[in-house]
């Protein structure tokens, strides 16, 4: 009877935490609002080298349990309290400068954050530094993957099951996972069964075993295997195996492998028969243990030692309303609890002012590296709402177009905390972090989860929403089957066309003229070889078409590309540019052709070729403008703002194209694309035929999220030459063109018809 009683506590424990309260939303409100606080404006030594992704989940972990809004603001206080003394908590905290004001000022100078955009990536264009604090860069940071592999001929495994085993050891206290790996490689550079143990890595300091099993394709051609050390910290390998066996229930027979149990060493100790690096920052070496050999891989933690040359510490900023010395902000994390934070802190050469206590923070990371070592993955509540609280912040205080957005970032937030509750697998939780995204409006936004290949696939077709309808634009693969450009498609797999475009951008941040072209290059997306029906309609006939996603997504574009027209002379004095696939070397080899001709049509439906050195042959004038913008602040809720201005200070090069030149484009211009046809648009340098481009500029700012997932967004504000806003908006085309469905049941090319029209009037 004890046992059943136990099996309910902990079965209505699980279920209560997955049937979210009101009191775990406020929980996790409050939680999230200070963490960003405390991580991006408090200046203490502490906090700067906390692992802020561990905490966050840690965290997440704590605040769910508290039942009261008196036991929120004990838990906040107890978890703050080691790295952040002085920030004080509870429903109308009582502040006391005398805790950050040391009793000598004289020697103690002042503390804060300041940053440029938000510095976490390599883009050196932001930056994150505290004032007088130093700063030290690592040289050879590990690259986050360390491999050993090895490959084997698959055509006497083709049509077999194939299982590999091994055992490892992990010491990954710091950072990291161990991980087997498995790949069959298929004919035409298809990739057949995958496996890594991304969904349950090694991270236990002890000796386990693994295994997995997978099918060889019949048109298998290499089977590559091995492991990697990924992120920082050791793991240990030994006793790499491979079986074959005809179908399920038979008995599973070995398959020849070199140097299975690493017992023979090669050149500079590396194991003979497997591929070993070099990789930067990471060593690699085969060890005795026990009485055998072992393969160890490690980050080279020599080549991350500070480089003494490297650090730096910023006295000064260019920033007028850099905040004084006891300086703090009282922030409302909720209805009955508030936070009083400082975003001064006095500090010496050694230590930020007041200390935090040295046994409670460490014991305080020694739990958060437990828990986050069994809530890696987001099969884990408290790691979705951890990875919600940090890319939350990330928006909240640095993302440069909330006026933009569609929703506030408090409901952004409240929204997203709600639905982690409910997301069952870590692709679910994509789909949360994709709806937390979208209202954004960033073009820019993407979302990714590491080995998700459910949407890796697609069918060998180019898809486009014309007069309200989705139509086959082009098809890449004559066996594609019975479909033809301007087909409509009236249905995908049962489901209305119109329907399943709409959903798709409903799951898409950025305007509604690359919400439409995102949607429709990722219509028919699914897994690999998975079916899909359509249902076309062609005059009075319907037709309903089986087919198989056999396209590789990242071969899409190489495709679009490859039917795309050729660059070059097209009747006499007039010129084609592909702007997507023309380089700058050829550009310039034709520019006295071009200088001379008597038109000239520049299709920009895309992206540039690094191409953009065709500008300075258009230019009548030099030009200085500053139209990227990178906010610098040291407050938060992105409050006192001024900012660093960038231009591309373009200049006049000879010989100088006189002729006319007319611009074609349309919404999946983006980005850089986009610096282009400003300049063309802003200076008047050509005619623009098409339609409005992405309204999305300026250089990302990617993170990572514990889990696996990436997101990459907009760090500057970009507006147009002179000054007014681009965003959404995009480059506005001279003349407004629509396709038709006539027209691409032709197969013409309407925009640019119209362009060589428009040279041929002259």
């Amino acid at each position: 009877m004890r046992h059943f009683a136990f099996l309910f506590v902990m079965i209505s424990t699980s279920l209560c935490i997955n049937a979210q309260t009101s009191q775990q939303q406020k929980n996790m409100i409050a939680f999230a609002k200070l963490y960003g606080y405390v991580k991006y404006f408090h200046p203490s030594d502490e906090a700067a080298a906390l692992d802020w992704d561990r905490f966050a989940i840690y965290g997440a972990g704590k605040v769910l349990h508290a039942k009261s809004d008196a036991e929120l603001s004990s838990t906040l206080q107890n978890l703050f309290r080691p790295f952040a003394p002085s920030v004080q908590i509870g429903k109308n905290p009582v502040f006391k400068k005398s805790l950050i004001i040391p009793a000598d000022k004289n020697y103690y100078k002042p503390a804060f954050w300041f940053h440029t955009g938000v510095g976490f990536s390599d883009n050196p264009i932001y930056s994150s530094v505290r004032l007088n604090r130093p700063q030290t860069a690592k040289k050879g940071r590990p690259s986050g993957f360390a491999p050993f592999t090895q490959a084997i001929e698959a055509l006497a495994l083709r049509g077999k099951e194939i299982k590999m085993s091994g055992r490892m050891k992990v010491d990954v206290s710091e950072s990291g996972t161990g991980h087997f790996w498995l790949r069959v490689d298929r004919a035409d550079n298809k990739m057949g069964f995958f496996y890594n143990m991304d969904d349950k890595p090694a991270i236990k300091n002890e000796w386990q075993s693994y295994e997995f099993t997978g099918k060889v394709d019949s048109d298998a051609q290499q089977i590559y295997f091995g492991g990697f050390l990924q992120g920082e910290g050791t793991i240990w390998a030994d006793d790499v195996k491979l079986f074959e066996r005809d179908k399920e229930g038979d008995a599973w027979r070995p398959v020849d492998i070199k140097n299975g149990g690493f017992e023979t060493a090669g050149q500079s100790s590396h194991a003979e028969g497997w591929f070993t690096g070099p990789v930067e920052g990471y060593k690699y070496a085969v060890n005795p243990s026990d009485n055998n050999k072992i393969l160890e891989i490690t980050n080279d933690n020599s080549a991350a030692q500070p480089d003494p040359s490297s650090v730096t510490i910023t006295t000064a900023v260019d920033y007028k309303a850099s905040p004084k010395p006891g300086e703090v902000i009282t922030a409302a994390l909720g209805p009955n609890i508030e936070a009083v934070v400082p975003i001064v802190l006095y500090c010496t050469t050694e230590h930020t002012f007041p200390a935090g206590n040295a046994g409670n923070l460490a014991m305080l990371k020694k739990e958060m590296d437990a828990f986050f070592n069994e809530n890696r993955n987001a099969t884990s509540l408290a790691l979705r709402l951890g990875d919600v609280v940090i890319a939350w912040n990330i928006f909240k205080h640095f993302f440069p177009y909330w006026n933009n957005a569609s929703q506030s970032s408090d409901a952004i937030l409240e929204k997203a905390v709600a639905k982690s509750f409910t997301d069952p697998t870590p692709l679910a939780f994509k789909e949360t972090l994709l709806q937390m995204t979208e209202p954004l409006n960033d073009g820019h936004v993407w979302v990714g989860l590491n080995n998700d290949a459910s949407n890796a696939y697609t069918l060998p077709i180019q898809f486009d929403w014309v007069e309200n309808k989705v139509i086959v634009d082009k098809v890449f693969d004559k066996n594609a089957g019975d479909v033809q450009p301007g087909d409509i498609v009236d249905k995908i797999d049962g489901q209305s066309a119109a329907a399943v475009y709409k959903d798709k951008m409903s799951l898409i941040s950025g305007s509604p003229q690359w919400k439409s072209y995102r949607a429709m290059s990722n219509f028919a997306a699914g897994s690999q070889n998975s079916p899909v029906k359509l249902t076309l309609l062609r005059g009075d006939k319907t037709i309903e078409l089986p087919l198989n996603r056999d396209l590789p997504v990242g071969q899409y574009g190489t495709a679009v590309n490859n039917l795309r027209k050729k660059s070059g002379k097209v009747t006499d004095g007039i010129y084609y540019l592909d702007l997507n696939t023309l380089s700058k070397d050829t550009i310039d080899s034709w520019i006295h052709d071009l200088a001379g001709a008597k038109g000239i049509i520049c299709d920009l439906r895309g992206y540039p070729n690094s191409n953009h050195n065709l500008i300075n042959h258009l230019l009548k004038t030099g030009e200085d403008t500053k139209w990227m913008f990178v906010a610098k602040t040291a407050h938060p809720d992105q409050q006192k703002i001024e900012f660093k201005d960038f231009g591309w200070n373009m200049q006049p090069q000879q010989p100088a194209i006189k002729g006319k030149v007319i611009f074609i484009t349309d919404g999946r211009a983006i980005s850089y694309a986009e610096s282009y046809m400003g300049f063309v648009k802003d200076f008047k340098l050509a005619t623009i035929i098409g339609q409005p481009t992405a309204g999305t500029n300026g250089n990302v700012n990617p993170f990572t999220l514990p889990g696996g997932y990436t997101i990459s967004w907009t760090g500057m504000l970009v507006k147009n030459h002179d000054g007014s806003a681009h965003h959404i908006k995009g480059i506005i085309p001279d003349i407004p063109l629509q396709r038709t469905l006539k027209g691409v049941a032709e197969g013409r090319d309407e925009f640019y018809e119209k362009a060589v029209q428009l040279i041929q009037a002259e």
